[in-house]
Parts: C-alpha cells; structure tokens; sequence
C-alpha cells in the first residue's frame, strides 16, 4: 500500500493502484493522473486536484469536501459514497460515470459538462451548475421518489435528452436554461425561476408548476 508521500512523489506519471485510508487532506495533487485503479476512503477534503484525470477509477467513500476539481475529468469510473460539498469545481468534466449516494451540498460546478452520466441517490441540492451543459443525464432517488434538486443553480445550462421525472426543483434557478428532449414528467417546479428558459420537446404530464415563473411569463 502506497504511503501519501509515495502518492505525491509518483505525480505526472499515471499512476494504477488500489488506495485505501490515506489521508490526503489538503494536499496539493494537480494534475495527477489515476487510471483503472479505486480510492477508497480516501481523505482529499481541500485538496487541490485541479486539472486531475480519473479514468476506469472507482471512488468509494472518499471526503472531498472543499476540494479544488476545476477543470478535472472522470471517465469511465464509478463514484460512491463519496462527499464532494462545497466543492469548487468549475469546468470539471463527467463522462460515462455512475454518481450513486454521493452529497453536492453547495458545491459550484459552474461550466461543468456532463455527457452519459447517471445520478443515483444522494444529496444534490443546493449546487451550482450555471452554464453547465448535461447530456443524456438521469437522476434519480429511489428513496425520494424523484432527485432533489432544491434550489440547484441552473441560470443559463443546457439540458439535452435528461431524465429529471419526478425532480424535485423547489426554488431552483433555471433562468436562461435551455431544455431539449428531457422528461420532466412529475416533476415539481414549486417556487422555481424558468424566467427566460426553453423547453423543447420536453414531456410535462403531471408536472406541478405552482408559483413558480414560468417561461414567458
């Protein structure tokens, strides 16, 4: 097993291994690359992880809180249990990943763009995702019904092809956002800001719209 110091000394290299119970709490990880390995409980709250490449990487039960992940992909890897609140994650980029219990409490993912991802479970509320672009994403939450979504910033996204039946966007900021071909079905929009928004082709069927502004209005 990997000390944290052999970790820091192997940056630059992609680097293939299975870590488990390093504290890497504020470290400084720019661009390190991990490739088919897994981190497990793994302490990375309010390290600098800008610009880092996770690729076929499972992350189970990681502490990110307060992490620096802008301009960071994950690809092809399985994130769990992890805790990414307060996050700042501008321009991070999600491919072909499962997301399941994972918390986003605050977590700023301005710009972020997510293509194939698939959201399960977990706390989403409250994060910014202003001007991200999500593509062929579902969220879901068994336990709930449908994804808490409260008051997430979505001013200016791009939504395309999204499974969002049954969110629960309570308060949410979806001003200037741009909906093609996302189900919105049972979806509650209560208290929302859609001021300025496009839906297109997006199915609505029973979807509650109660005192929230709606496009054009």
């Amino acid at each position: 097993m990997l000390t944290p110091d052999e970790v820091l000394a192997q940056l630059g290299a992609p680097l293939t291994a299975h870590l488990e119970k390093l504290d890497l709490r504020g470290r400084a990880l720019p661009g390190a690359r991990f490739e088919r390995g897994s981190l497990r409980s793994i302490g990375l709250a309010e390290a600098d992880l800008r610009g880092a490449s996770l690729a076929g990487t499972e992350l189970v039960g990681c502490d990110l809180t307060g992490a620096r992940l802008g301009g960071a992909t994950i690809e092809g890897g399985r994130v769990e249990a992890c805790d990414l609140s307060r996050g700042r994650a501008h321009g991070l980029s999600l491919r072909h990943t499962t997301l399941s219990d994972c918390r986003f409490m605050g977590a700023d993912l301005t710009g972020s763009r997510w293509r194939s991802v698939a959201v399960e479970a977990g706390d989403t509320g409250y994060m910014g995702l202003e001007r991200a672009v999500l593509i062929d994403v579902s969220f879901r939450h068994a336990r709930m019904g449908g994804s808490p979504l409260m008051r997430v910033r979505l001013a200016g996204a791009f939504l395309l092809h999204c499974d969002l039946q049954h969110a629960n966007f309570y308060g949410a900021d979806l001003r200037g956002a741009v909906l093609v071909g996302t189900d919105l079905s049972g979806a509650c929009f209560a208290g929302a800001d859609l001021t300025g928004a496009v839906l297109i082709d997006c199915p609505t069927a029973r979807t509650d719209w109660a005192d929230c502004v709606r496009p054009g209005s």
